[in-house]
């Protein structure tokens, strides 16, 4: 190697000189008058000299872009988020060409056309999201063709298709020389990344090769930012959806726990209003249920609104959710039961919902189950009432060991009560005989429009106004009762007799939708007894005045009988017992004292006449 002035060509190369340092070492020799062989040699080491330095320069480039694509990837392999992985990629863009402005738009398969997302160095607001008809501009003929391209002077080029909102951003931009590569993933276009200069620079194959390697990264960096999107999504759809898991089976165990101890309460026996309390505590809010054997008030002001959505529920025959209020009807296959009414503390859900259906079956199960159980408990205490209204049953010991059965006692005092009821008996009437015997430990059952019953008791009166009251809640007309006592099984059918003789009394008397017993109906409930009390009779009409005579020996008896005898004429009267009639009227109006002062009404007297005719045949 030639050593100019102690320093060679090769040292020059070493320490990165300027190309004027070699040109001016040459210079130097020739000055010095160098052999023209040293010349030549001298210009041959700086010619090899200085394609050594453009290789070392070359190579130092190429190390820079190397270096600056691996930190790109790095970079872009620790961003998540696909707006910041977009913009890296502009900055990148713009600082591995040292262009002045970079910038990538996206694919859009709805619309078939291109957007700009993101830029680094743009100086105008016009190219956010500009969008880039498919074909158009630099950036839509790459995504159309798939192919990188250049462009020295972007107005000078015939063969770009432009737009209006295009060339106004190019102008706003100062857009001179452009160079657009393809975006691809898998021989799919997504996207193309733009690098430009604001003066006309001609962008070499390095250039070119160096942003095709950059759309590479990107290409690879966006589908895995979508790709973690996606898995995001999934992963928080799979977290949704595993909490809606988790919340459905907390539900069904909810719903499974309360029918386990609703079928509890079935099999214990429990009551109506047991299965509409438990439901209540399951739920939140009130439960009501509705034209069943139970009833609870529904709160204030809400009745009509839960009578309409009862009906709303029959009509359509399932359950009902209006707000906060359920509605499930109750429903066999041949009747409705009622209806079960959630009226919850804010709007019912899916969980409340299918608890109340769940509790209107049980409730359902409930009655219909104690119906049969009443109903057949109802015959058999019907049969056995039958035979004891039969006379010619002796057999009174198996009468009782049936009665004991259930839990009546034929040997304490009954009274027979015969209710006569206006129409037909209907089921709810049945029902209601049957529930009242069953209440009563009694015997009930029907005859023709007439309900007997046989209940414990020594009040014929009281009993029979008591079950009157009760059976004209549940019938459509009046209901007329007599009663008369029964002791013992033998004598039940002779009791009979006379509360049904008594009841036929009272209805031909007139006094329809009245209780009474025989003696209340002073002469005629005697006539109809069937063991007559003639004394009891005499006793109940005129105590008062045989009373008064035996105590002041006053003869109101004989002066009332004589009165009754001319035709209630005083001066008659008088003259007979040869009294004076002012002595008879004294006498009469101390008997209206003891007697009441309606005694001459021509149903009482009728019984006073009857009465002082059965003393005089009874002293006969």
């Amino acid at each position: 190697m030639t050593v100019i002035q102690g320093r060679s060509i090769l040292d020059l190369l070493l320490e990165d000189a300027d190309i004027s340092a070699y040109d001016s070492a040459l210079e130097r020799a020739r000055q010095a008058n160098a052999p023209t062989e040293r010349l030549a040699e001298l210009e041959h080491e700086r010619t090899v000299a200085m394609r050594l330095r453009e290789k070392l320069v070359n190579h130092r480039r190429n190390e820079a872009e190397l270096q600056l694509l691996n930190d790109t990837a790095n970079d872009l392999a620790s961003l998540r988020d696909h707006d910041a992985i977009l913009q890296a990629i502009a900055d990148r863009a713009r600082r591995l060409l040292g262009c002045d402005l970079a910038y990538i738009s996206l694919s859009d398969r709805t619309r078939g056309d291109c957007y700009i997302k993101a830029a680094s160095g743009n100086i105008s607001g016009l190219l956010n999201e500009l969008r880039l008809p498919r074909g158009a501009g630099v950036g839509g003929k790459v995504a159309r063709t798939g192919e990188p391209y250049s462009v020295a002077s972007y107005f000078n080029d015939p063969t770009i298709e432009r737009t209006p909102d295009i060339d106004e951003t190019v102008v706003a931009e100062r857009i001179e020389s452009l160079l657009g590569v393809p975006v691809k993933l898998k021989q799919e276009i997504i996207g193309v990344l733009l690098a430009a200069h604001r003066g006309q620079r001609p962008f070499s194959s390095r250039d070119i090769g160096a942003l095709v390697m950059l759309a590479a990264h990107a290409a690879v960096a966006i589908d895995n930012s979508r790709l973690l999107t996606a898995t995001q999504a999934a992963v928080e759809d799979l977290r949704i959806a595993n909490a809606t898991i988790r919340t459905h089976v907390a539900e069904l165990e909810r719903t499974a726990d309360v029918h386990e101890r609703l079928t509890k309460l079935v099999i214990e026996g429990a009551s109506v209003d047991a299965v509409i309390e438990a439901t209540a505590a399951a739920v939140a809010g009130e439960v009501v249920l509705l034209h069943g054997d139970s009833e609870v008030p529904a709160p204030a002001g809400t009745g009509d609104e839960i009578a309409e959505l009862a009906r709303h529920a029959h009509t359509r025959g399932h359950s009902v959710v209006e707000g906060r209020l359920c509605a499930v009807p109750l429903i066999t296959e041949s009747e409705s039961l009622g209806t079960l009414v959630l009226l919850g503390s804010s709007a019912v859900e899916d969980p409340d919902r299918r608890i109340l259906e769940r509790a209107a079956l049980v409730a359902a199960l409930v009655l219909v189950t104690r119906r049969r159980m009443a109903e057949a408990e109802a015959r058999v205490r019907g049969e056995l009432l039958a035979d004891l209204l039969n006379s010619q049953t002796h057999d009174h010991d198996l009468l009782r060991r049936r009665a004991a059965l259930l839990e009546v006692d034929l040997d304490s005092c009954h009274v027979v009560v015969v209710a006569d009821l206006e129409g037909e008996p209907r089921e709810q009437l049945f029902a209601a005989i049957a529930a009242l015997a069953r209440r009563r430990r009694g015997l009930a059952t029907i005859r023709r429009r007439s309900a007997v019953l046989l209940l414990p008791g020594t009040d014929p009166s009281a009993i029979a106004r008591d079950a009157a009251r009760e059976l004209s809640r549940v019938s459509r007309g009046r209901v007329t009762a007599g009663g008369a006592v029964a002791a013992g099984p033998a004598a039940v059918a002779s009791a009979f007799e006379e509360a049904a003789r008594c009841t036929r009394a009272m209805i031909a008397l007139g006094r329809i939708g009245e209780t009474g017993v025989a003696r209340d109906l002073g002469f005629v409930g005697t006539l109809f007894s069937g063991d007559p009390d003639i004394s009891g009779f005499i006793r109940s009409v005129l105590g008062p005045i045989l009373d008064y005579d035996r105590e002041r020996r006053a003869g109101l008896l004989r002066t009332l009988d004589v009165f009754c005898a001319t035709g209630q004429n005083s001066t008659k009267a008088a003259a007979l017992l040869h009294l004076h009639v002012n002595t008879v009227t004294q006498r009469l109006t101390r008997v209206a004292q003891l007697l009441g002062d309606a005694w001459r009404e021509p149903e009482q007297l009728l019984e006073i006449q009857v009465a002082l005719r059965l003393l005089k045949a009874k002293d006969c």
